[in-house]
């Protein structure tokens, strides 16, 4: 019979057989799966409560409904069911429990009651099942068609089993009625015996309250005792606490005296700090209206210091005016006495009488006085004095003017001379451009030849220390960059002739190269220099050397610093000049001598 009983597994509320009960366990575990997958979406492993509410729209249960059900399937109460816990929760859920035990208890007590209406009950038990088996076989229709033949398959067992059922039934209403005569019995002893041990029970719990009433009684008398003693304690605790705070109230008042006095000084503070303030601003002002002075002083300074420059370079280029026109004189008396010289030789190539050689001899020491004279007359002009030895003079840019020379030169000597003459002759202080010392070079009077020396290239690369190096023979470090243009002379003495090399110092920045190229044409030598350690300033010698137009350079390494090679280089600049100057005059002189020639033989 019990076996019968527990053959009544199902999931809709129909019985079946020990043959289907297999069959609907599959089934019954497949759709489980598909629950739990529907509820785990994020392909977890277990679904927690919220999770369980994604059931709503498969199963006709509420959210509250399925989380109720979650709590009773979560038997550990960890907050989350995984596929194993779901499965066999599940299958509890739906298994005969005691709700459907409680069902078929009242089903029997109802066929008992009304044994006589047993057939009217069966017939509307039967179309209650049919109904439930139409809207069953609809919705699996609707839902899950791939299970319409597997549920006509079960109904069909189901039919068969009823059939079954209707045959045990007659069998099973006798066991009943024995059964609950038998049931009847048990229950009044049970009831009997329940009674005897509530009585039992009750004697035994009020026997045990007493006895812990007792005991709580003891504890709280104990704690009360506790109590008093703590409350003595705070009771002393708080007199101490009283007279700390009088003690403390004493302090405030001697702090607040304390503070009056602090703040009457800080006033007094403040009162001081203004009042330095106020000097403070007054020491600013005046020093202020100081520097103001200083700078106009500076300034005027300065404007005095530039028109004291400015005399000073008028007076240059009057100098130098001069010193061109001397140089210019100084060439055409020497073309003169080169000329009187080839007349002389000419006429010697007849028999010299003893009256002609005293009268050359004569002419020759006119003109040697001649020159003299007016070597002396320009050395006045051309004085040697010394450059201040505590620095550099100052410089400016020097403006450029045009060559009056060759105009002069068409004149004649004697209009060169006038000229010289009208030039104003203005007091002379610290020069400019300066000469070497002749007491150095061993002589006093004027040079035997004059060569103008350029020296060009890159700035910085050391043209003002290699000429101060020439000319004073030291070297300066505290040496700045040329502004314009800048000369120096310097007197050698080469195979018995004073060489007066008039060293022109250039500037190298890219604005003053126009001011360069317009010494050139009157310079008989150009010096370009380059740092060898710098390549740029190598780079830039090419230009320089298209502007000279040499095809042949000469090549010297020198150090204004140590004074390597200075003096050398430049010695042997001087010596090839001179003997170039010697090549140009033979090379005038056999030109001049060629139309005597000619005319000989046209005699």
């Amino acid at each position: 019979m019990e076996d019968k009983e527990e053959g009544r597994v199902n999931g809709f509320g129909l019985r079946v057989g020990r043959r289907g009960s297999e069959w609907g366990r599959i089934a019954l575990l497949d759709k489980t799966k598909e629950f739990f997958q529907t509820c785990d979406v994020e392909a977890k492993g277990f679904i927690t409560r919220t999770d369980m509410r994604r059931l709503h729209r498969e199963l006709p249960l509420s959210a509250e409904e399925l989380e109720d059900v979650f709590d009773s399937l979560d038997t550990d109460r960890n907050g989350y069911l995984t596929l194993e816990a779901f499965s066999s929760g599940f299958s509890r859920f739906t298994a005969p429990g005691p709700i459907f035990r409680a069902k078929e208890a009242l089903y029997q007590s109802q066929w008992e009651a009304k044994l006589s209406g047993v057939e009217d009950e069966e017939e509307r038990h039967f179309c209650m099942l049919l109904e439930m088996e139409s809207l069953l076989w609809a919705e699996l229709r609707r839902d899950e068609p791939h299970l319409l033949s597997n549920f006509e398959e079960f109904l069909a067992r189901v039919t068969h089993q009823i059939k079954e059922a209707h045959q045990e039934k007659k069998e099973m209403e006798s066991a009943l009625q024995r059964k609950a005569a038998t049931h009847d019995s048990e229950i009044r002893h049970l009831y009997e015996e329940m009674e005897a041990q509530i009585k039992n029970e009750k004697d035994r719990l009020l026997l045990k309250d007493s006895e812990r009433l007792q005991l709580r009684s003891q504890d709280l008398e104990h704690q009360l005792v506790s109590k008093e003693k703590e409350l003595e304690k705070l009771f002393q605790k708080q007199k101490r606490l009283e007279l700390q705070c009088h003690e403390l109230s004493s302090e405030k008042q001697e702090s607040h005296v304390e503070n009056v006095k602090l703040k009457m000084t800080n006033d007094e503070l403040s009162r001081a700090l203004e009042s330095t303030s106020q000097e403070l601003s007054l020491a600013q002002e005046q020093l202020a209206m100081l520097q103001e002075q200083a700078a106009r002083l500076h300034q005027e300074k300065e404007m005095e210091m530039y028109r004291v420059t400015e005399g000073l370079q008028r007076e240059k280029q009057s100098l130098m005016k001069q010193l061109d026109l001397l140089r210019e004189m100084n060439k055409h008396l020497k073309d003169e006495r080169d000329i009187c010289s080839q007349e002389v030789k000419a006429k010697a190539k007849k028999p010299p009488s003893k009256m002609a050689t005293t009268k050359r001899v004569m002419g020759k020491e006119r003109e040697r006085s001649k020159k003299v004279e007016i070597e002396k007359k320009a050395g006045v002009e051309e004085e040697v004095l010394d450059a201040p030895p505590d620095g550099w003079p100052l410089r400016r840019v020097i403006s450029i003017e045009e060559d009056h020379l060759p105009h002069l030169l068409l004149g004649g000597p004697q209009l060169l001379m006038h000229q010289l003459k009208k030039t104003p002759a203005f007091p002379r202080g610290q020069p400019v451009g300066k000469e070497t010392q002749q007491a150095k070079e061993g002589a006093l009077f004027a040079p035997d030849r004059l060569f103008k020396v350029v020296l060009v290239g890159n700035s910085s690369v050391g043209k003002t220390s290699l000429l101060r190096s020439f000319c004073e023979g030291r070297f300066h470090p505290s040496t700045t960059a040329t502004v314009g243009i800048d000369y120096s002379v310097k007197t050698l003495t080469l195979d018995n002739m004073q060489i007066a090399m008039q060293l022109w110092d250039t500037a190298g920045q890219e604005r003053y190269r126009s001011i360069t190229k317009q010494f050139f044409r009157k310079a008989d030598g150009v010096v370009v220099m380059y740092d060898v350690t710098v390549e740029e300033s190598f780079k830039a010698v090419q230009p320089w050397l298209t502007n000279v137009q040499e095809n042949r350079v000469m090549f010297f390494e020198v150090s204004a610093y140590t004074g390597k090679n200075v003096t050398e280089s430049l010695t042997h600049l001087a010596r090839v000049l001179m003997e170039q100057e010697d090549r140009v005059r033979d090379t005038t002189v056999s030109l001049s001598a060629q139309p005597v020639k000619k005319k000989a033989c046209c005699k």
